[in-house]
């Protein structure tokens, strides 16, 4: 694409589709970023919930992996021609997106998460993080958007299309992407561990987030990012390969599949029931997971013995949601706990559960001082 005396040139191929012409192109996604609209009478709501899935989709594979979306689709309204210099985009026109609505916005949104992080590293002296942070950000400014662009369609064939695109395909949501990714360490233990637990409990293998009326204790999502909390102490996204310490791949799968088997008896029975307890919630899950990490890191106490030390916190907790070892995370008007799931909520938690197993772990050595 170029800048001819101020017109948008776009280099493609043109051809015709079921009557329709199209063009074939190519552009970077910071380019294209300025040259699309969303028109709401041909385009349903953002999803913002799902825009989130695929923004984690985007942050988690951009530090090991390419990623790789299907063509998005826009109607040119009749403002491409076809001129010696190329396809121009006649000057103060936009593209209108068909298909590629939520992608484009996670696109977006994936990278001003990064500028933040980029910026909250530089604040914090962590040069080269902040160094690494931009190669992230080059990344996703120059990721090619491969587009099929409608040139001359009507209004009414937009809406038609869009519906047509909606009914026979769906974009592949963060739980598929867990369900069938095989690209990815964290990602395969899950499936694996889920295998050897599928008849202990219940796992949503699909959806990336549960709702009040979901039957299941946790998600496959959700145990990965359990799963990398436990091992790495990481809450947000994944860079580079795995890292277990000096844990063998057998030992990983032990202690992975021994803190959710935990669960069945920390937990109350009815632990899926989020209305009344907040054991199947989010951030009540991975703040446990960080718990173990923490136990490790600080105390060099191995996985399976922190794990087993997890027992402990059932006397002093609930699980229900006005406990007082939530009330950091409780809201008044709704009785429930909310905003479980950031960061700085998952850290305070796991801040509280570590005061009650490190006050166990004293009271123990003190009674065991006094028997000697």
């Amino acid at each position: 694409m170029s800048n001819n005396d101020f017109k948008t040139i776009i280099e493609g191929i043109g051809y015709n589709q079921f009557g329709k012409k199209v063009l074939a192109t190519q552009i970077r996604f910071s380019t294209l970023e300025a040259l699309f609209e969303v028109d709401p009478e041909v385009q349903r709501k953002l999803d913002p919930i799902r825009r989130v899935e695929i923004r984690q989709f985007i942050l988690e594979s951009l530090k090991n992996i390419d990623f790789y979306f299907s063509p998005f689709v826009f109607s040119a309204r009749g403002a491409i021609k076809k001129t010696e210099h190329g396809w121009e985009l006649q000057p103060g026109s936009k593209l209108y997106i068909l298909d590629g609505q939520h992608r484009a916005s996670a696109l977006s949104s994936a990278l001003s998460h990064l500028i933040s992080q980029k910026e909250t590293a530089e604040e914090a002296g962590n040069i080269n993080e902040a160094r690494t942070i931009q190669d992230y950000i080059e990344k996703l400014k120059e990721y090619p958007i491969a587009m099929q662009v409608y040139l001359d369609l009507s209004t009414q064939d937009e809406q038609q299309m869009f519906t047509d695109i909606n009914t026979e395909r769906k974009e592949a949501h963060i739980g598929l992407i867990m369900k069938y990714d095989h690209r990815d360490t964290y990602t395969e233990l899950t499936r694996q561990v889920a295998k050897q637990l599928e008849h202990q409990f219940e796992i949503e293998q699909e959806l990336s987030r549960l709702t009040y009326q979901n039957s299941a204790v946790t998600s496959l999502t959700i145990m990965r990012k359990c799963l990398l909390a436990l091992f790495e102490g990481n809450l947000t996204v994944k860079k580079g390969n795995a890292n277990f310490g000096s844990y063998t791949p057998d030992e990983v799968m032990a202690i992975s599949l021994a803190f959710f088997e935990s669960w069945l008896h920390l937990f109350p029975k009815q632990m899926a029931n989020r209305k009344k307890y907040v054991t199947g919630l989010t951030g009540i899950q991975v703040a446990l997971a960080l718990t173990i990490y923490e136990l490790n890191k600080k105390h060099s106490i191995p996985h399976q013995k922190a794990i087993m030390q997890l027992k402990q916190l059932k006397q002093y907790c609930t699980w229900q949601h006005d406990d007082p070892l939530f009330s950091h995370l409780y809201d008044s008007t709704s009785r429930k706990i909310t905003n479980h799931s950031s960061t700085t909520s998952i850290q305070r938690t796991a801040v509280k559960f570590l005061a009650i197993l490190n006050k166990e772990r004293i009271e123990c050595h003190d009674h065991q001082r006094s028997i000697l």
